[in-house]
């Protein structure tokens, strides 16, 4: 499978996670996966939006965060019985963004750790849009605040995996990260941009 096109990725977990030193068993799990998959033009060609059990109840306060309840996840898949899908969906990558891409990163490789997944396909060139703009504004900018800078209108804020994937997508279009990322890889293969 080719792998020419961007991922931008978007986590919801059961918590922060804790020192690196906590066993992994007590480090939080993803209940929530959103991804997308941005071409050169910077159209969204696939979207990924995965419900996930984390095995145990999750507190209310993550219930306040993201809207998501117990009720709503009990039936869904565990990590490890959705990971073939998520496999098949990052394989066909070569850029990953996400916003806050160290905390999605590391919340992801806990729940490959706890599924034994040492070959999972994570693209080789990482964006992350914290890092991208913290020069830019002086600090590390909330999705909602880049969003309304980038955009001049408000983002409703829903803390919803897929949503705010989507609300990522438009920010990375506006400033042409995506043709910044495909000029990148160009570059690197020796291929004219």
């Amino acid at each position: 499978m080719e792998n020419n096109l961007i991922i931008v990725f978007d986590t919801e977990t059961t918590g922060l996670p804790l020192h690196p030193d906590a066993p992994l068993e007590k480090q939080p799990k993803i209940i929530e996966l959103g991804a997308a998959l941005v071409d050169q033009e910077g159209n969204t060609v696939d979207t990924l939006s995965q419900l996930l059990h984390p095995g145990e109840d999750i507190t209310e306060e993550i219930t306040k965060i993201t809207g998501l309840t117990n009720d709503q996840l009990k039936d869904q898949p565990k990590f490890v019985e959705a990971l073939p899908q998520l496999r098949e969906f990052f394989a066909r990558g070569f850029a990953v963004f996400a916003h806050n891409l160290p905390f999605d990163k590391k919340l992801l490789q806990f729940d490959l750790k706890r599924a034994s997944c040492e070959d999972f396909p994570w693209p080789a060139t990482e964006y992350c849009t914290i890092g991208l703009h913290r020069s830019q504004w002086g600090r590390n900018m909330k999705l909602t605040d880049l969003y309304e800078r980038t955009l001049g209108k408000p983002l409703p804020q829903t803390h919803r995996a897929l949503d705010d994937v989507q609300a990522l997508v438009e920010v990375i279009v506006a400033l042409e990260l995506h043709k910044m990322a495909f000029e990148q890889r160009n570059d690197i293969q020796g291929a004219p941009v």
